[in-house]
């Protein structure tokens, strides 16, 4: 992958085919196998996770940030053409976090125990839900996995309740308002259709927070899962708050730092808030 004189790609982002927006919209996820190629790339962003990264905003994991294989999708869905510029990304990334789950890692040690949820109930109106209008992909949060060890189906990837990012009803659960599934009498149903994948390592898996989904117990003998989360959203909207430090993001090249910019767009010396700076950030 080429990378120019400041730290940038170089190389285009890949644009999303009519293919993937017909999936994305009626399964709320797709799956890119096989986006990273160079087994060394790979070891290094794995050792970087073993070795305690807990985000991806480390030497070579903040490489998967804006990685052009993923740019052109989230341009897609999350950005408008008048806010998306050479200078800057069209949206923003608010959070993120790596995951180590080693053969028999059970999702009792999670808090909510694996229970399928979503960032907010979608059938309820907000800036995080899943929206379509005009022919055009609005996803509201959305979450990108980068799986950095082999993926079999059944074994304890991510689960996705494929088609719940557009739901108009609720759960059948007491609460409404309630962003999981906790409680519904139709939860066994729901995780009987979940669907999950099979990957190599290197392969990327982009979803609506809006979608129900759910972590499972890890019982791939092979290998551990070794993954990284990161979550992106409109340059106007922030559900996170942000964890990462002024000189960390000072530190990366500069289209790589509008991705931490404030999160309002009109106005501003050049017209539009298109660059970083310390007084100028997401919080």
């Amino acid at each position: 992958m080429q990378i120019d004189d400041q730290g940038d790609y170089a190389t285009p982002p890949v644009p999303m085919t009519d293919e993937q927006k017909f999936f994305f919209d009626l399964r709320g996820w797709i799956l890119l196998p096989a986006v990273l190629t160079d087994e060394r790339e790979i070891e290094e962003m794995k050792a970087e996770v073993n070795g305690g990264a807990r985000q991806s905003y480390g030497p070579s994991l903040q490489r998967l940030l804006d990685h052009p294989a993923i740019v052109g999708i989230l341009s897609e869905v999350l950005a408008e053409d008048p806010f998306a510029r050479d200078e800057c990304y069209g949206f923003r990334c608010e959070g993120s976090f790596t995951t180590v789950r080693p053969p028999g890692w059970d999702t009792s040690e999670r808090g909510d125990n694996g229970l399928p949820h979503v960032v907010r109930p979608p059938q309820q109106a907000n800036a995080m839900r899943y929206q379509v209008a005009g022919g055009k992909i609005f996803s509201g949060l959305t979450r990108v996995v980068w799986e950095l060890e082999e993926v079999k189906s059944g074994q304890g990837a991510t689960s996705f309740l494929s088609g719940s990012h557009k739901a108009h009803f609720n759960y059948g659960g007491p609460d409404r308002y309630r962003p999981n599934i906790g409680g519904s009498p139709w939860e066994e149903s729901m995780r009987d259709m979940m669907d999950d994948y099979s990957c190599p390592p290197g392969s990327v898996v982009i979803f609506s927070e809006s979608l129900v989904h759910a972590a499972n117990s890890w019982t791939n003998p092979d290998n551990p899962r070794c993954a990284v989360f990161n979550c992106y959203n409109s340059i106007w909207a922030q559900w996170h708050r942000l964890n990462l430090s002024d000189e960390a993001i000072e530190a990366m090249p500069p289209r790589r730092r509008s991705l931490f910019r404030g999160v309002w767009a009109i106005g501003g010396p050049s017209g539009g808030n298109v660059e970083y700076a310390a007084d100028n950030r997401s919080y």
